[in-house]
């Protein structure tokens, strides 16, 4: 046994060696200019790629893309872009594929069968498939065949198999994971001085002379944008409900065929103690009942029933509101407990009531006899029930006869609207995404409106929070240039970023060779009107206040203390830095934090390598005449699933 496992061992070994010396050969095909040439597309339309003896196709990519979708992991707006991506990740999945399975390495039935049963477990049992036909049915459901599915998993596999190698053929030294952790755990303390443009734009003041002429020079990219003047009608459900007014006749009649809904059932409202017996010995029911009898012996004497019943009851769901239980009707209460409190009278007490769950004491606070509530008492009710009903309809018709109005009189506007009781909006040379009076921002109106002429009117639109709203165009200015007055404000403000921007940076070099100069970094944040900030000591991978990720000052963890460096661009902002302090890593936790790393530094050069591998092999398959993909066809796939 020991020498097959051992054997076994050489073997993996050898084909180790042997596919990395495949994947370094293919990386030096791969990195020589030249060698190769592009494959042509397939010949097969709905073939997006051959890898080998495998295609991919467009149905492939689709039903992908579709599940991608579905799941909110992107956009549809970004279709078209993720497309090209999505199908180099397939074709280099099968490469990989491919080009390792014909160096002998393979996935057997067995492990398909296992990584299957893996992910729907549902459909097997004890490594059998149980329940093929609805196992292809879900395949179906994701535009997959059985045999599609085998040969996904197989691919998986595959690539986990090479994943693996890649990892296991990965080398760490203790150097390496020694340095990390140095650089993890080392910390830096600065002094910054930040030089925003608009803390400097009272020394920018462009001359009438400079904005002409850069007007001049950016004519055209000053334009005003089209202009129009409309009206909207609006109906608001909630508006028009208010003025609904339902004839008492109406109500009464539906009320008299509905008679059943309105009955009440005789009904308690009731509160009780309760001292639970369920569970417990004989003994200990005996000393229930005495507790029970004491009890009730303390409320004939004239004791408060809720305060007794919050610091003995037993019912932890209503102990705490002194035992009530509200109001209920026959049938909700245990039969015992059910006939003890419709027997009573209001303010009546029980004697002890025993049931399933222990002894009882009962109080009935009132009750009501059955009856059926007078159309008075549910008016109301009837009212508001009937106005949803027909508010809809009401609103539909209303706004119909609205628009046909405003059709045939598309000046009369204002009389159409005191006419229907609804609110008038006037828009007057009005940009797109101008918000209307009362509506705000409405694309809807501003979509309808695009290509109308004046005069026209939109269709009745349906907008949020129950509105329906008809709108007619009244006048439209066409987009123009703008003329340099129209423009004026705009240039002053874009030539004044401009300036502020240079005079921040000239302001930051000066400093910065102040402060290299031996300056005080106090003094020279005095001179520019700017305060020192002073962040607490941080490492490579905290946040520094108001800078944002350490990343951006990294030479605070490589330049000697009292070093300035700068300017640096920082969000659009010139920041000037001195080191003021580093504390070099404290190596007490080194060892039992060096494995983590060592893993993650593992990880991050197997992706490094399995990335340069998927890349170097797809090249030599494509050099090699092994792999076509048709880019035409990929580039209408994604235009096509973008539109659908």
């Amino acid at each position: 046994m020991f020498d097959l496992f051992r054997s076994r061992q050489k073997a993996v070994r050898y084909m180790l060696i042997g596919l990395l010396s495949v994947v370094a050969l293919s990386m030096i095909t791969y990195l020589i200019p030249g060698f190769g040439s592009p494959t042509q597309s397939t010949a097969d339309q709905g073939t997006l790629a051959e890898i080998g003896n495998t295609k991919l196709t467009a149905q492939e990519v689709a039903t992908a893309m579709q599940g991608i979708v579905q799941r909110g992991q992107l956009p549809p707006e970004m279709i078209d872009i993720y497309v090209p991506q999505i199908v180099d990740e397939m074709v280099q999945q099968r490469a990989i594929a491919y080009e390792f399975g014909r160096q002998g390495l393979t996935v057997t039935d067995d492990e398909v069968l296992v990584g299957m049963e893996s992910v729907n477990p549902q459909y097997f049992k004890d490594g059998v498939l149980i329940s093929k036909d609805e196992y292809a049915q879900r395949l179906a459901a994701e535009g997959m065949t059985l045999q599609d599915g085998v040969d996904d998993m197989r691919r998986q596999l595959m690539i986990r198999k090479v994943k693996n190698i890649v990892y296991a053929s990965v080398v760490v030294t203790e150097k390496e994971v020694e340095d990390q952790y140095k650089r993890d755990k080392e910390r830096a303390t600065i002094q910054y001085l930040s030089f925003a443009p608009a803390k400097f734009k009272g020394d920018v003041n462009p001359t009438a002379a400079e904005l002409h002429a850069f007007f001049e020079a950016h004519h055209s990219e000053y334009f005003n944008p089209e202009k129009r003047s409309f009206q909207v009608l609006i109906l608001d459900q909630a508006k028009l409900e208010q003025t609904m007014v339902i004839p008492d006749a109406d109500l009464r009649a539906i009320y008299n065929a509905s008679m059943d809904n309105f009955r009440m059932p005789e009904r308690v409202k009731a509160r009780h103690i309760l001292i639970k017996t369920q569970g417990k010995s004989d003994a200990e029911k005996k000393q229930a009942l005495a507790k029970a009898e004491d009890l009730l012996k303390q409320l004939k004497a004239g004791a408060d029933f809720a305060q007794l019943a919050i610091k003995n009851s037993d019912d932890s769901s209503n102990a705490p509101k002194g035992g009530d239980l509200g109001w209920f009707v026959r049938g909700q209460m245990v039969a015992e407990f059910d006939k003890a409190a419709f027997a009573m009278k209001p303010g009546e007490l029980s004697g002890i009531v025993t049931t399933e769950f222990g002894y009882h004491i009962i109080k009935v606070d009132e009750k009501e006899i059955a009856r059926v509530k007078p159309f008075e008492e549910v008016k109301a009710d009837l009212a508001t029930q009937l106005k949803k009903q027909r508010v809809t309809e009401e609103m539909q018709t209303r706004a119909d006869k609205m628009h046909d109005a405003l059709a045939k009189s598309p000046n009369s506007a204002a009389e159409i609207a005191k006419k229907f009781g609804v609110e008038l909006a006037t828009m007057t040379n009005a940009t797109a995404g101008s918000p209307v009076p009362t509506l705000g921002s409405v694309p809807e109106i501003d979509n309808a409106l695009g290509q109308m002429k004046a005069n026209d009117v939109t269709p009745v639109l349906t907008l949020p929070a129950n509105r329906l709203v008809v709108a007619v165009l009244t006048a439209r200015i066409p987009a123009q240039p703008s003329i340099f007055e129209d423009a004026e404000s705009k240039v002053r403000d874009r030539i004044t970023a401009a300036k502020t921007t240079q005079v921040a940076k000239a302001k930051a070099l000066e400093a910065a060779a102040k402060l290299r100069a031996g300056e005080d970094i106090g003094k020279v944040a005095k001179e520019y009107k700017l305060e020192v900030t002073s962040p607490v000591e941080f490492g490579p991978n905290d946040s520094v206040e108001g800078l944002g990720q350490a990343a951006y000052v990294k030479e605070a963890f490589t330049q000697p203390v009292g070093a300035v460096v700068g300017p640096t661009n920082i969000m659009n902002t010139d920041v000037v830095y001195k080191v003021t302090a580093r504390t070099q890593a404290d190596m007490t936790a080194y060892a039992a934090e060096k494995e983590a790393i060592r893993s993650t530094i593992r990880q991050q050069k197997a992706n490094e390598r399995l990335s340069l591998f998927m890349d170097s092999v797809t090249a030599k398959l494509t050099a090699d005449g092994k792999l076509k993909i048709n880019k035409d066809l990929v580039l209408k796939l994604a235009a096509a699933l973008k539109r659908s």
